[in-house]
């Protein structure tokens, strides 16, 4: 038993959906998009590999000159210590004359 009416309908080629033309678009989209992705994450890779050879050359300027500051400041202490040796030798002396003049 049947109940209702069957119907038909005609649909001809190229009505409802026509693959290629609608496709086109979105693809160009998501091609477009999927490119300018790519391209902004290179930039920032690239960006980033700079930050870091910047840094490392700050690094190597930076302990260039904070070795260079110490082999100073070094120095310049052996001179304070090799003056001071010589004054308290100088001293020494000059009390060990005092002495000898005193007999």
């Amino acid at each position: 038993m049947k109940t209702g009416v069957d119907v038909e309908t005609q649909v001809e080629d190229g009505e409802l959906f026509d693959f290629d033309a609608e496709v086109e678009p979105i693809l160009e989209v998501l091609v477009g998009k999927t490119l300018e992705q790519s391209m902004m994450e290179v930039m920032e890779e690239e960006e980033l590999q700079n930050m870091r050879s910047h840094q490392e050359h700050f690094e190597q300027v930076r302990n260039a000159e904070l070795a260079e500051t110490q082999r100073l400041e070094e120095a310049e202490k052996r001179r304070f210590e090799e003056k001071e040796r010589r004054l308290a030798q100088e001293q020494e002396r000059v009390q060990r004359e005092r002495q000898v003049a005193e007999k």
